[in-house]
């Protein structure tokens, strides 16, 4: 990613499209000549259960944890945004017509020793094993919301679904918790 100061007039042409720019004297030359928007740092409902960064001196992680995405609308293969150049993690709700709860998310912090030189890899997976801890939690207790409907209040919804047209047939087994 790169980094803030990169987005400055001397280091970077805005294009058409204002927020993005192309890198013509980026501090890390590796992206000179790239453009860079916030539409680069996005992922599929599907795949938002953990995102961040890493910084490397001293060695800590930052994470944001999405341990249910049931406020999220679009379905899984809808994209949302999920960071910005420089230290921002998004967590967005569009604007929307109806009232929910929106989130909870759970931000995570964890470091290493203070040695610069160190393996950071192991924050990443620290912070992969602590995202399913998340899930297994799901749904929390906490929210004081009534429009988020304690565990108690909830139920289950099985079933198939089978989709026929004259080139395939789909089959879908599912399995999922609802909202009453």
């Amino acid at each position: 990613m790169p980094l803030p100061d990169d987005r400055l007039q001397d280091r970077s042409k805005v294009l058409d499209v204002p927020e993005a720019v192309l890198l013509v004297n980026p501090i890390e030359p590796e992206f000179k000549g790239e453009v860079d928007d916030k539409y680069e740092y996005s992922s599929e409902n599907q795949n938002l259960r953990v995102y961040g960064w890493i910084c490397m001196d001293p060695p800590v992680g930052f994470r944001q944890i999405t341990p249910s995405d049931e406020f999220r609308s679009g379905g899984p293969l809808k994209q949302y945004l999920t960071s910005h150049v420089g230290p921002f993690c998004l967590a967005l709700k569009p604007d929307e017509p109806w009232k929910k709860v929106f989130g909870p998310v759970f931000i995570y912090l964890n470091s290493l020793t203070s040695n610069a030189n160190e393996d950071p890899s192991p924050l990443w997976e620290d912070a992969k094993h602590q995202m399913m801890t998340e899930v297994q939690k799901w749904p929390y207790d906490f929210p004081a919301s009534s429009e988020f409907p304690p565990s108690d209040q909830r139920g289950n919804v099985s079933g198939r679904i089978q989709v026929r047209d004259r080139y395939v047939i789909v089959k879908i087994a599912f399995r999922e918790r609802v909202l009453m």
